[in-house]
């Protein structure tokens, strides 16, 4: 399970913070511990040294060691937190105030009790317990001599087992009673942290909300609200929601945009294309009627007149319905491709042959740059075919008579070539380049002739062009003519 941002802020947390209490509880029943046997050795520090320099029978150097245990025994009744021991100077114990069954060790280490009577280094001084294996206790201790002989040490544990069975008793309690008055407190203290840490991480969450709430009540319109700037490039997952929201409210917005542009393009084309439906459709109808209702009355010339009109109105109607059609099979995407390779030169040569009769009926020159061009493509050649005708059909009405188109043919890379189709016609007003694309869009200065257009031609050349993966670029001057230009991929010979 993958955790969050929060999820793992709050038991980095939880798992630091009971470090640091076990760590302090710890420390601090060490300097308890500590402090106490350093008082309570500091307190009898002068206890052994007393009772040897005070008792006869250790003033005489502790010979009888039975009398020695009496008295020892006495001493433990009148003081039962203490433990007497008396050793030779080798260590070895020789008489004790402790049942022998509960003695670990007949043998003790001498080392603390030198450092302890010479003053050798500060307190606590730990001694073996006689009464475990390992275990050591503070103590008290003085040498016995007997004259300037040295008989042993008085080794006298100052915290004795009864004393730590009673006192452990005591402090069990009383650890019981702090560990839950420290855990309280803990779980309050990290109560109070994790409130605020979550109330810091949660403040951009809250943000986001608003900022989701108040484009909601603005219709998800982006330009009646201000959004909350976010950081880019944030490590915070919260900061990375809110560029990717931002972003996803942009693209919504665009598409809204796009949409309602759309929208107003479709409603003006419809109603063009009613109105260029309507024209023709109005004098089919209207010469039909006048054949039937006159019948055998029109003569033969009149006949033939308006039979010729209705099958002119006829054609404009299926070229007009042929180009919606295409239009809105390109704009569905609903196309398929088929690359291959061929000759480009070839294939204008195949449109111009097209369009010679109307080319020459304005005695219009048309040529190709270089003539004897061997340049291979790799493209659909049925819709490149209609891109180029679409083009030159485009230019030869918008040439005068006597005027010149020309087919260039540029290779400038190893697998692009550039072809442009330049004439020296009427040009375009540089503030409507931008719109000659568009739909149903025709130029101010557009010659109009005896054939109807649709204005479809460039927009479907266009929507070709970006099948193809190419972008048409045109370039005119007004009273000059228009080059229109667009890449194409080559290949290598």
């Amino acid at each position: 399970m993958k955790l969050s941002l929060y999820h793992r802020l709050s038991l980095s947390l939880l798992v630091v913070f009971i470090v640091i209490i076990s760590v302090f509880f710890v420390w601090a029943q060490h300097l308890e511990q500590t402090t106490r046997y350093e008082s309570e050795q500091h307190l009898h520090l002068s206890l052994a040294a007393s009772l040897a320099r005070d008792n006869p029978l250790l003033q005489q150097g502790a010979y009888d060691h039975q009398a020695l245990k009496n008295l020892f025994h006495t001493l433990m009744v009148l003081g039962p937190a203490f433990e007497f021991y008396f050793v030779d100077p080798n260590g070895d114990i020789l008489t004790h105030s402790i049942a022998p069954s509960l003695i670990k060790r007949d043998r003790i280490d001498l080392k603390p009790l030198i450092q302890l009577t010479q003053n050798q280094i500060s307190l606590p001084i730990y001694g073996d317990d006689p009464q475990h294996a390992t275990r050591q206790k503070i103590f008290s201790a003085a040498p016995v001599f007997n004259g300037s002989e040295l008989r042993g040490y008085l080794y006298v544990i100052v915290a004795g087992e009864r004393y730590e069975s009673a006192y452990n008793r005591l402090d069990s309690d009383r650890q019981a009673e702090l560990s839950m008055v420290m855990l309280v407190g803990a779980l309050l203290f990290l109560f109070i942290v994790m409130l605020g840490i979550f109330y810091y991480f949660t403040r951009p969450l809250r943000r986001l909300n608003r900022d989701i709430q108040k484009l909601k009540e603005a219709g998800f319109d982006k330009s009646k609200v201000t959004l909350t700037p976010w950081m880019m490039n944030s490590n915070n997952e919260v900061h990375q929601l809110g560029v990717a929201f931002e972003e996803m409210v942009n693209q919504i917005n665009g598409q809204l945009n796009l949409l309602q542009k759309s929208d107003v393009q479709r409603r003006e084309l419809l109603a063009d294309i009613s109105h260029d439906l309507r024209t023709p459709l109005s004098s089919l109808q209207g010469y039909i009627e006048m054949i039937a209702h006159k019948g055998d009355n029109l003569s033969s010339e009149a006949r033939e007149k308006y039979i010729n009109t209705v099958l002119k109105n006829t054609l404009q109607l299926k070229l007009l319905i042929d180009q919606i059609f295409e239009l809105a099979h390109l704009e569905g995407g609903q196309v398929s491709l088929n690359f291959e390779g061929f000759n480009l030169a070839e294939l204008l040569y195949d449109v111009i042959a097209k369009f010679n009769l109307e080319a020459s009926a304005k005695n219009i020159e048309i040529s190709v740059k270089p003539s004897s061009s061997y340049t291979q493509v790799h493209s659909d050649i049925a819709k490149l075919e209609r891109v180029i005708s679409n083009l030159l059909e485009n230019a030869i009405r918008h040439t005068s008579d006597n005027g010149k188109i020309i087919f260039a043919i540029e290779e400038f890379s190893d697998n692009q070539c550039r072809l442009t189709i330049t004439d020296n016609g009427t040009g375009i007003k540089a503030e409507e380049l931008s719109y000659i694309f568009d739909t149903r869009y025709r130029a101010s200065n557009a010659i109009q002739d005896k054939n109807k257009h649709t204005g479809l031609g460039l927009a479907i050349t266009k929507k070709l062009l970006e099948l193809l993966k190419s972008d048409i670029k045109v370039q005119s001057t007004l009273g000059e003519g228009t080059s229109f230009s667009f890449n194409l991929r080559r290949i290598n010979h």
